[in-house]
């Protein structure tokens, strides 16, 4: 295709479905102690589920430089592709897309590179990468693909539960309460996510249990999502699939469903919503 499309590692598509399909992705970093290492191919995803709660101090994470981007860029301009649609994480949680900006304008002279702000994060983003690659499969212009984006990304939304309060405590994307660590903990209460188009993830309660928090979020997209099309369903986990076969039952009770897809959350999204979480993403089906 004379078209390639490129999203970023934190999409929660897989690698292995990323690179057969031949979907570029700009690596998000995860320091830790004081190294860098990129989220996909420098990181054992495995291993990094099994230790990443034992870190001490607990990993940062950053994005993927100007070079990083220009090197991703420079590549698809070597395997033939005379235009990209890179289709970038939201910058309210990562400035990733600045550095896709600059490596746009240094390659300005060698190919055309359209940059789309996806107002979109995990799942959520994801899956309107997955659109994108759906569309240019098609035959789709990329004019033709970002008017089309503008439209599906209002009909995307994700859902998630994680297994801890203190894991989310330490990234700081909830600020630590010592009544609510204790409560948690006694209550047995898993928090809920959700991802909101512009403003990213966003906590939305608790639910006692992991399946008790997961119907709770199940319950969000039967009130949030129109009963009058067809939606595919991406599960994506995070170290363990244990309630996908429930997820999914009880997605199929409200919508109407045609794909079931399963991908695999990307360590750097690991981080911030914790190991053996679950995102629950729905978004329009196209043929």
């Amino acid at each position: 295709m004379s078209i390639k499309i490129v999203g970023d590692s934190t999409t929660s598509m897989p690698k292995e479905f990323m690179e057969k399909e031949g979907i570029g992705y700009l690596e998000s970093k995860i320091i830790i102690e004081g190294e860098e290492y990129k989220d996909l191919t420098d990181l054992n995803r495995q291993d990094f589920i099994k230790e990443v709660s034992k870190f001490k101090p607990y990993p940062k994470t950053t994005y993927g430089s100007p070079a990083d981007a220009v090197e991703v860029f420079e590549k698809a301009i070597e395997e033939g592709h005379k235009e990209i649609l890179y289709i970038g994480v939201s910058p309210k949680l990562s400035s990733q897309i600045n550095s896709a900006k600059i490596a746009a304008k240094r390659l300005k002279d060698k190919t055309k590179i359209t940059l789309y702000e996806s107002g979109l994060a995990g799942a959520s983003h994801g899956a309107l990468v997955y659109l994108a690659w759906k569309l240019l499969k098609k035959g789709k212009s990329v004019s033709d693909i970002v008017k089309q984006m503008d439209k599906y990304r209002q009909q995307i939304y994700t859902v998630g539960a994680s297994t801890s309060f203190d894991e989310l405590f330490k990234t700081g994307k909830i600020q630590k309460k010592v009544s609510l660590s204790i409560m948690s903990k006694v209550m047995q209460l898993k928090p809920l996510f959700e991802i909101v188009l512009h403003d990213g993830a966003k906590g939305s309660g608790a639910g006692m249990g992991f399946k008790g928090a997961l119907k709770k979020a199940i319950a969000k997209i039967d009130d949030t999502i129109p009963k009058d099309i067809e939606y595919d369903l991406i599960l994506c986990e995070a170290g363990s699939t244990k309630f996908f076969d429930y997820s999914e039952e009880q997605v199929k009770n409200i919508l109407k469903i045609k794909d079931v897809i399963y991908w695999e959350t990307s360590p750097v999204v690991i981080h911030s919503l914790g190991a053996n979480s679950i995102q629950i993403a729905i978004l329009p089906h196209i043929d």
